[in-house]
């Protein structure tokens, strides 16, 4: 038998693809699918993340009242409570606050 005919028959490389693949790609399409999945997942993510944090709070007050407000209400309403200030006072201070 001539050698150098078997080793032609075979081809270049022995008969093995790319990456050492006999006969094609096999499974690797797989990992291609994987990838594009996985890529598709992850802009799905970001865009989901990017439109919460852009849309306004639902349960936050539209127009909440300032700290030191209600604070001062609040002494003004321990005051009338002691019954250091009469209601008519109390009642001009809380229409100025």
């Amino acid at each position: 038998m001539n050698m150098g005919y078997v080793l032609t028959a075979a081809g270049p490389g022995g008969g093995w693809g790319h990456m050492g693949n006999a006969g094609g790609a096999g499974w690797m399409w797989i990992w291609g699918a994987v990838m594009i999945v996985l890529l598709i997942v992850l802009i799905a993510v970001a865009g989901w993340v990017l439109v919460r944090l852009a849309a306004p709070r639902r349960d936050a007050p539209a127009i909440a009242e300032p700290a030191e407000h209600r604070h001062a209400r609040e002494i003004l309403a321990d005051r009338y409570a002691r019954g250091e200030i009469t209601s008519e006072e109390y009642d001009e201070r809380l229409a100025r606050l």
